[in-house]
């Protein structure tokens, strides 16, 4: 899910095409499928990965996306077509724009279902997505159980960590901002040629690291406008929102902007200076 606001100080092009439909060869053992379900909160939709190893024998579905009956045909079709041996449906996390179809799609094809929470607790699940050539990194911070995946051949699919279009949302409470920072940092020290986001464009790994650089500083300076703006004493939670993001029509996306700025309001907190008490910020005197 994201929040979609672009600035100056975005690297990635606000003119850059859309994803287009069909499958679409991010690398030789990776495939895109887009999923038909836009919306303010999915931009162009859901971004499905076939990942194969080097041998392209063993292959495992990522993200199958919304449960909706024309998606799971477009991946059975490719499959089917590339002659790929699926191991696994695996997910970045368990949102329902990218999870929901998990159960329909493993039963069709006939292997197991791996969420998010699963790969990252059980080293069974973990063998059956490195047979398939892919790396799993713990990633969390939109959402606790937020993972991502690095093909054997560099492509990095970061889920709703990283967007290729706009800023995710941190989903407090569920997800944490300290946590999203820290999974930058581990993504940072990762060595991948692209990424490849749960929602957009793919990103070539130069922009990729420009972008991940924009993402802490654009979360930074959303802590400071908290902080500058509780200068003035108690506020109420609604107020700050409207205060970052301006009027919002859109429900879903008001609600990801008061999460996000519970989440940020949250890593303040862990200062010291400041206590959330239902929807009230208030000071903490010492």
């Amino acid at each position: 899910m994201a929040v979609v606001q672009m600035s100056a100080q975005d690297p990635r092009d606000p003119k850059a095409p859309p994803v287009t439909p069909g499958p679409i060869e991010v690398s030789k053992g990776v495939i895109r499928i887009l999923a038909p379900n836009p919306s303010p909160m999915t931009l162009d939709g859901t971004n499905t990965y076939l990942v194969s190893g080097p041998d392209r024998s063993q292959a495992v579905v990522v993200d199958p996306g919304p449960d909706m009956e024309e998606h799971l045909l477009a991946i059975r079709m490719l499959i089917e077509a590339r002659q790929l041996a699926v191991r696994a449906v695996i997910t970045t996390h368990a949102h329902l724009d990218h999870a929901a179809l998990g159960p329909r799609a493993a039963e069709e094809l006939g292997v197991p279902l791996l969420t998010a929470s699963e790969i990252g607790d059980s080293p069974l699940a973990q063998r059956v997505v490195t047979a398939c050539g892919v790396r799993v990194l713990a990633t969390p911070g939109h959402s606790a159980d937020s993972v991502s995946y690095l093909s054997a051949d560099g492509v990095l699919m970061s889920g709703d960590h990283l967007l290729g279009r706009g800023t995710t949302a941190i989903l407090h409470p569920d997800g944490s901002l300290g946590q999203f920072l820290g999974s930058l940092a581990t993504v940072e020290a990762t060595e991948f040629a692209m990424i490849a986001p749960g929602h957009g464009p793919v990103m070539e790994a130069d922009l990729g690291r420009r972008v991940i650089a924009y993402y802490r500083a654009h979360r930074l300076e959303r802590v400071d406008q908290v902080r500058q703006l509780l200068e003035g004493g108690d506020r109420v939670v609604v107020d700050l929102v409207a205060a970052i993001y301006g009027a919002i029509e859109d429900p879903i996306v008001a609600w990801s902007a008061r999460a996000s700025t519970l989440a940020t309001i949250t890593y303040l907190t862990q200062e010291g200076d400041w206590s959330l008490e239902g929807d009230h910020i208030v000071r903490v005197t010492h």
